[in-house]
């Protein structure tokens, strides 16, 4: 178990969140004591459904944008694949 102070982890909130889900427990103290235990979600994590990023995309507002907020978003899913 790592011992890491409340100031630490705020400065380095991301790296020491990531360690915990790796499965490291965390131990944040506060004026040197024991304060908080993080370690790794009993859960899978995120989920995405088998669909997500594979359909269609369909604009609900598509007359009041005229579909420019569609094209944008089409543009930046292919933009990642």
């Amino acid at each position: 178990m790592k011992n890491v102070p409340l100031k630490a982890l705020k400065e380095n909130l991301a790296y020491w969140t990531e360690a915990a889900a790796k499965g490291e427990l965390v131990q944040v103290t506060k004026y040197n004591r024991p304060y908080v235990v993080m370690g790794p979600s009993e859960g899978s994590g995120l989920s995405r459904g088998k669909k997500a990023g594979q359909e269609a995309l369909k604009s609900v507002l598509s007359e009041a944008t005229k579909g420019k907020w569609l094209k944008i978003l089409k543009e930046d899913r292919d933009e990642d694949a």
